[in-house]
């Protein structure tokens, strides 16, 4: 259920991306709801503070990445790739 909601979330903040071409924007909103569902669904706390950071890094770097391929098509390709990180 939790990467369900992950990848959910992603697809909302593409769309989001492709509005305001802001990627740090979307990588803060992606990591704040992926910090308050793992306080919802319990998760340890040590677990949080080390998944967090990652999980910025990589959402950063996927709407980077989006960002600079909008309009061609590996903008796709980083996409469909990208939202493997909804499972990290």
């Amino acid at each position: 259920m939790e990467i369900v909601l992950h990848v959910a979330f992603l697809i909302c903040l593409v769309k989001l991306l492709v509005e305001t071409e802001k990627p740090f924007l979307c990588a803060v909103i992606y990591v704040a709801l992926k910090m308050a569902l793992m306080f919802m669904f319990s998760q340890p706390l040590l677990y949080v503070v080390v998944a967090v950071p990652v999980s910025f890094g990589l959402a950063w770097l996927y709407f980077w990445l989006l960002k600079r391929f909008l309009g061609s098509v590996w903008f796709w390709v980083v996409m469909i790739g990208g939202l493997a990180i909804g499972i990290v």
